[in-house]
């Protein structure tokens, strides 16, 4: 059996891919995305509780519906914790807060194996015990996602150097913290963000890299797809459920008042 890349065939077919992050640990709600034809899920390991064990419940609940299930660490120093993630089936990572070439070589030495990286020969869940037969010949350095985040300045200044990493896929673009990272914190339409954001795109066409950012509304994620950007998340669970049930309960306080 080989091994798939998920994100690769869905921009090969649609030209870009929507996904969600998903910071309550909960298989469950991974697998109603994956029932909503979501095409990738952030499992977050940086701002939320979620445990190894519960990430691989959280990636078969994506398997099952040919959603990718990709994981966000919690550091770019991080090494050794991105190989166990692969180790144990994750299809790719999102690493925060790379800012240099040299954090970005770091992280495919221990995401790939050589001559890309010198990440150690897997023999688990990754490699499906053997059952993908080319995994540790190649095809594991093929299938592998990996997508660096552009959150500071001096992200930015070193998109270049940064973009030029072989292994390389994705660079998302983490407006919160650049915008935080500004002085303008929340501020979308601010002049150095948008600057910014564009420096980054720009470069991410020039070397080939597939471009993505955070959204939070349907009408700035089909924004961003019309300005180039293809990998896209558009929600966040908990942050959802929340706005959502005090939607629902507000509206039935109202009608109740009227």
């Amino acid at each position: 059996m080989k091994m798939r890349n998920l994100v690769k065939e869905k921009l090969a077919k649609n030209g870009h891919v929507l996904g969600a992050f998903v910071a309550s640990g909960s298989p469950t709600n991974v697998e109603i995305l994956g029932l909503n034809n979501f095409d990738f899920v952030l499992i977050d390991m940086e701002h939320a509780q979620t445990d190894m064990e519960t990430m691989v419940n959280m990636i078969r609940a994506a398997e099952l519906y040919d959603m990718a299930p990709i994981a966000r660490v919690y550091h770019p120093n991080d090494g050794p914790m991105m190989s166990r993630m692969l180790d144990v089936g994750i299809h790719g990572l999102m690493i925060p807060m790379v800012e240099t070439k040299e954090q970005a070589q770091y992280i495919i030495e221990h995401m790939k194996l050589a001559p890309l990286g010198k990440r150690g020969m897997g023999a688990g869940r990754g490699p499906r015990w053997g059952w993908y037969e080319n995994y540790n010949k190649g095809e594991v350095n093929d299938n592998t996602y990996v997508i660096m985040q552009c959150e500071t300045r001096k992200g930015v200044e070193n998109i270049e150097e940064i973009c030029q990493t072989p292994g390389l896929d994705c660079i998302f673009i983490g407006t919160a913290d650049l915008s935080q990272d500004m002085g303008s914190f929340g501020d979308n339409n601010n002049k150095e963000l948008q600057a910014a954001i564009n420096k980054v795109l720009d470069a991410c066409k020039k070397h080939n890299i597939v471009p993505g950012i955070v959204t939070g509304t349907a009408e700035e994620a089909a924004k961003r797809i019309q300005q180039g950007f293809q990998f896209v998340s558009i929600m966040n669970d908990l942050g959802f459920f929340r706005s959502q049930t005090k939607n629902q309960i507000d509206a039935v306080r109202n009608s109740l008042s009227e």
